[in-house]
Formats: C-alpha cells, sequence, structure tokens
C-alpha cells in the first residue's frame, strides 16, 4: 500500500491522466484522484471534495490552466496547483508562476513531478500551520484584550465605590476612610 494523495487532475486526455497516475504510483503513492475537464466540473469537485493538489493541463479545449488557477484562488483554498503541459513555452510557464501557479512541468518531463508534489505539499502544510497558528494568537489576543478591558473596568468601578463610600461617610460625619491621594493612584 502506498502513501494516500487526493489529486485533482484538470486535464481532457485521459491518456495523459492515466500517465500521471502511473508516475505517482512507481514512487510509491496510493493516489485517489478524479479527472475534470471544465470549470463547472472543477468547481462542483472542490466544494464536495478535500483535495491535496491540483495537477492542471495549461491547454484544454473548454478551460485552461490560467482560468483553473483563478477558479481555485476564487475559492479561498489553498492548495498546490502544478501545470504539467507539453506545449507551452517559458514566457508562458512564468507568467503562470507569476500569477500564483506554485511549478510548471513538461509531460516529457515527469521524473520533476513528484519531487514537486512533495515540496509543494510540505509547502502548503507549512502555510496551513501558520494560519492556525495566526488564528490562534489572534483569538488569544482578542480574550486577552477582553479580560484587560473587564480588569480595567473594576479597577475604575472600585475606585468609584471608594469616592461613594467617602461621600457617604462624610454625609454620616465620620472621617473617610480612603485617603484622596489612594484612590487617585488607583486610578493610575
Amino acid at each position: 500500500m502506498g502513501k494516500p494523495i487526493r489529486i485533482l487532475i484538470v486535464e481532457d486526455s485521459e491518456d495523459d491522466a492515466a500517465l500521471l497516475v502511473r508516475e505517482l504510483r512507481r514512487n510509491g503513492y496510493d493516489p485517489v484522484f478524479e479527472r475534470v475537464g471544465t470549470a463547472q466540473a472543477m468547481a462542483a469537485v472542490l466544494e464536495k471534495q478535500v483535495w491535496d493538489v491540483i495537477i492542471c493541463d495549461y491547454n484544454l479545449p473548454n478551460f485552461s490552466a490560467p482560468a483553473a488557477l483563478t477558479l481555485l484562488q476564487k475559492s479561498g483554498l489553498d492548495l498546490p496547483f502544478i501545470i504539467v503541459s507539453g506545449s507551452v513555452g517559458e514566457d508562458v510557464a512564468v507568467a503562470a508562476m507569476k500569477s500564483g501557479a506554485h511549478d510548471y512541468i513538461m509531460k516529457g518531463n515527469l521524473k520533476r513531478l513528484i519531487p514537486a508534489i512533495e515540496r509543494e505539499v510540505q509547502e502548503a502544510e507549512g502555510r496551513q500551520k501558520r494560519k492556525q497558528a495566526e488564528e490562534r494568537l489572534q483569538r488569544h489576543t482578542e480574550e486577552l484584550e477582553h479580560f484587560n478591558r473587564l480588569a480595567v473596568g473594576r479597577e475604575l468601578r472600585m475606585v468609584e465605590l471608594k469616592q461613594q463610600i467617602n461621600e457617604l461617610s462624610q454625609q454620616l460625619g465620620k472621617a473617610p476612610p480612603y485617603r484622596i491621594s489612594d484612590i487617585q493612584k488607583d486610578e493610575t
């Protein structure tokens, strides 16, 4: 049994998708995958299942890698997006990377596929851990601020109570139990 991995393959060619799956299996993976070829199909499977990585052909009859990347980005999911294509030049690959693709691999050079997947899945896990840590930090900061507001509110209430006790004591003809300097110290 190989290492499990969930791959969304955006590819119009069943044979090319089979080559990708075979490469994964040859390298010790047990892929669960789905192949889609349109924006609607991709959007549907992104909503219904969790994926580890997306492998996308650059040109499809009714779809393209840039459109698939835009759809992924709009979904808000942080998934590795690797373009695997056989016919696109270096300038297009650079533009795709600048747009947010994580890697670009030529179909004739699939030996780069596994290292790219492993690197990008690991980096995505790191991003997810950082995001979770940032969210925890934000929650803890908000809790601390809340408790600080409560504590300051209680301190101000104590000062008010001491002033009221002093006033009541004076009305009763007694010496105020709290010195003004103590109350002012409490206010700071």
